[in-house]
């Protein structure tokens, strides 16, 4: 975790490291909604920067949606809203405002619809490269099973041929990376949710839209049965428990757990 006082002492920063640094102050909630923040000068002369500097920095999380700034009195935290355009998933996770049933609600929207698509544009090529990937997965142990779940569902977005869709769901990647983490480390889940895998696949090799449209609402949806309270918290912080029961993955678990915490590449 990057702090005002870390970058001073590492040397004087550049504006990207000031917004980070920032950034995570307020999404940690260490300055919270409706608060000013320090002025140019204060910031300043704790980044050791010029005046110009913080200013840019200032200017880019007003663009992201994270601060307003009011002539002649200051600038000021932003509650994070869903609906700003400039607000990320990954950084509404990290405010702690996603759950895991909301992200199975959006994936089997999202990708339900991804699917039926695939059947319709995949190539021969691509259903084959799905293929290879679930051959691998059958023959692979967690961590890297998730991430070739990850690939699989990534591929049929590609195979939609919508290039919005496949943006939609790159803005959910490490979301869903941590899902699928939560859910192959779950013996309930896994066992009833990857057998679907093989009829999505068959669905997109046979160019069935509504088959592939269903499968994946099942598949997705499997997680909803059998999560519990896990549904209602915070996927960062679901993470951590699993660590805490799986000591094999703590490893990889407290890692994406961190990069939903902390902006890190999950």
């Amino acid at each position: 975790m990057i702090n005002l006082t870390d970058l001073r002492d590492a040397g004087p920063p550049g504006v990207p490291e000031i917004v980070a640094a920032l950034e995570e102050e307020i999404v940690s909630g260490h300055w919270p909604a409706g608060s000013r923040l320090p002025s140019e000068r204060v910031l300043a002369d704790t980044c050791s920067v010029s005046r110009p500097v913080i200013r840019e920095a200032l200017r880019a999380l007003t663009e992201r949606g994270l601060i307003s700034v009011s002539a002649g009195r200051g600038s000021f935290i932003r509650a994070l809203n869903p609906s700003m355009t400039a607000a990320s998933v990954d950084l509404l996770a990290r405010g702690g405002q996603v759950n895991a049933r909301e992200l199975i609600v959006a994936r089997s929207m999202l990708e339900a619809e991804t699917a039926a698509l695939a059947a319709l544009n995949r190539t021969d090529e691509q259903v084959q490269q799905m293929q290879d990937l679930l051959k691998v997965f059958a023959r692979s142990a967690m961590p890297t099973t998730a991430a070739l779940d990850l690939a699989f569902h990534e591929c049929i977005a590609i195979a939609s041929a919508n290039p919005v869709l496949q943006l939609m769901f790159g803005s959910i990647r490490n979301l869903t990376h941590a899902i699928m983490l939560r859910s192959l480390t779950d013996r309930k889940v896994a066992a009833e949710a990857l057998p679907l895998h093989h009829v999505i696949l068959m669905a997109i090799a046979d160019q069935d839209p509504d088959e592939a449209r269903r499968a994946m609402i099942e598949h997705i949806g499997t997680a909803r049965k059998f999560y519990g309270p896990d549904l209602e918290i915070p996927l960062a912080e679901v993470l951590r428990t699993r660590a805490e029961e799986t000591p094999s993955l703590s490893a990889v678990l407290r890692t994406v757990s961190r990069s939903l915490t902390d902006g890190a590449p999950g």
